[in-house]
């Protein structure tokens, strides 16, 4: 019952952190929007994908591999092999980010006008590269954290960032007003670059008393650093290959909307307003299921990767079980509240009659969403990240025509960007849960 207590306790305990940080995210999405221009907001929807795209390649599969694998030789009692495998992601996860860095200034100009399909990105594209360093070296240090079952550090990083990313931007905005649609952007960037020296940096100074505490004395080799370097890859390179595909894919998304709405009659400055209404003033209300969710699969995945490091299969079904149930719970009452609330709450808090487009469909999308990424995490959890990533693709994939497709008509238009992004969302979360059910049961995966 202890086990369970502090599992849940943590995933209270990050599930208000989230909430904090949603809701005084969405009061600044209200103030955005009331500071700068809805093309403005385009601009940046437009930049945000790079960054997701080099951190998913550069950095989410090392940070999955640190919390795993830090369960996982705790689990073994092989504690010291724990500090060798932070060492070693830190490592390579700057080499990573330095190569990306080094092949995108150069070629910043053409990435800016032919990829991310205007030119006034560029200012922003090249402040994001310092903002992905430091986030990089913050994740790697949180997931330790969240390996060792311990949310606190974490949760205190988190707060502090979002408290400090608030008020830079917001103070940027304000002293350097007015500006330009492209310094405007330039601006967030800065802002999200000075609230990570921050983060980082409180999370390296409580790794590092951490450290002392649990691994006191010189340093020591548990393992081979081969040995470390070999199980980082194995779980890092497919975790990063499907993230680097599902954000390029949902970049594409994002990056063809406008275009395809320019095909469907609409002329450019609209269609990057449209754009900028629906990614900038709808979709995030709809990241609050998500907050449940990721706080779920982040307090469970140490736990399903120590209990598969004993192979305690009893106890892989069971947690699986409480965590479904939890989730379903969780996002269902938030998915009930914005159905019917979420578009008069937009409208009100942004002050535009188109923010809250399409809420009750993208809502009930979201739910799948939700499943889909925590159905994943638990595969990640468990050694099955080969299986995650090609249902991640896939599902992807499929999105992405049909919103090449649908957009351009002329019937649907960001309506249908909801069809695709309801379709995506429902393939995946079947998909996963099918793989799931397979390794859980003793089928073959």
């Amino acid at each position: 019952m202890k086990v369970k207590d502090a599992a849940w306790r943590g995933a209270l305990i990050l599930t208000g952190v989230s909430l904090f940080s949603q809701v005084l995210n969405f009061f600044y999405r209200v103030w955005l929007a009331r500071l700068i221009s809805a093309e403005a907001i385009g601009l940046y929807q437009l930049v945000i994908p790079a960054y997701s795209i080099v951190m998913s390649l550069c950095v989410s599969g090392f940070t999955v591999a640190v919390s795993r694998l830090t369960a996982s030789y705790a689990a073994l009692g092989r504690t010291r092999a724990i500090k060798q495998v932070v060492n070693a992601a830190r490592v390579g996860y700057l080499v990573m980010v330095l190569g990306a860095s080094a092949l995108i200034v150069p070629f910043s100009d053409g990435i800016s006008v032919h990829l991310l399909g205007d030119a006034r990105t560029r200012l922003g594209l090249l402040i994001l590269l310092p903002c992905i360093i430091l986030t990089g070296w913050e994740n790697v240090h949180k997931n330790y954290f969240f390996g060792r079952k311990n949310v606190f550090p974490p949760s205190l990083s988190e707060v502090l960032e979002q408290t400090v990313r608030v008020g830079s931007i917001l103070g940027l905005l304000l002293v350097f007003s007015p500006a330009y649609e492209e310094t405007q952007v330039g601006l967030i960037i800065l802002g999200l670059v000075i609230s990570e020296i921050f983060s980082a940096g409180l999370l390296t100074i409580l790794y590092n008393r951490d450290k002392r505490t649990r691994f006191p004395g010189p340093a020591h080799i548990d393992m081979p650093e081969k040995n470390i370097r070999g199980a980082i890859r194995k779980i890092a390179v497919p975790v990063a290959a499907a993230n680097l595909l599902t954000n390029l894919i949902g970049s594409a998304n994002s990056i063809i909307i406008p275009g395809r709405l320019i095909a469907s009659g609409v002329d450019s400055s609209e269609a990057l307003s449209a754009f900028g209404i629906a990614f900038g003033m709808t979709m995030p209300l709809l990241a609050l299921p998500l907050v449940f969710s990721g706080s779920i699969g982040i307090v469970m995945l140490p736990r399903l990767a120590e209990s598969a490091a004993v192979n305690d299969f009893r106890a892989i079904r069971r947690r699986l079980k409480t965590s479904l149930l939890a989730a379903l719970v969780s996002v269902a009452a938030c998915t009930a509240i914005l159905i019917p609330y979420g578009a008069g709450i937009a409208r009100v808090l942004f002050k535009n009659p188109g923010a809250g487009q399409f809420m009750a469909p993208l809502a009930i999308a979201t739910v799948f969403v939700c499943f889909e990424s925590l159905l994943g995490t638990f595969l990640n959890a468990l050694g099955k990240q080969h299986n995650t990533a090609a249902n991640f693709i896939f599902a992807g994939a499929v999105q992405l025509i049909l919103t090449w497709w649908l957009v351009a008509l002329p019937e649907l238009r960001l309506g249908g960007f909801v069809l695709a992004y309801i379709a995506g969302g429902v393939m995946g979360t079947a998909l996963c849960g099918w793989d799931l059910w397979r390794f859980t049961s003793g089928k073959k995966t």
